[in-house]
């Protein structure tokens, strides 16, 4: 998973606290509350990335059950199961050898 800036957190922070502050709770919904944090994004100079839907999708790729997790996670090119798990914290799993088909 990409990691999110800290800058770009605090913006969507933002934009959550004046959505909850300047909107009636009886008026507040999922898309409103998504709608000014991507307006406070836009306006802070963050760029927005909206995928085209004619774009060609990347292939689907091997993945393999995690020892530890028992997740399935992407196979690398050497064979092993992709790193995982919080930042800084790595499944104990992460870059065993993935199994036989």
């Amino acid at each position: 998973m990409t990691s999110i800036p800290d800058a770009a957190v605090a913006v969507i922070a933002a934009a959550l606290d004046d959505y909850r502050i300047t909107t009636p709770p009886g008026r507040q919904t999922p898309r409103g509350a998504a709608e000014r944090a991507a307006e406070y994004l836009t306006t802070s100079g963050w760029g927005l990335h909206v995928p085209r839907s004619n774009q060609p999708q990347p292939a689907s790729r091997d993945r393999a059950r995690c020892p530890h997790c028992t997740v399935h996670h992407l196979i690398t090119q050497a064979g092993r199961i992709r790193r995982h798990g919080p930042h800084g914290h790595p499944c104990p799993g992460s870059g065993t050898p993935a199994p036989a088909p």
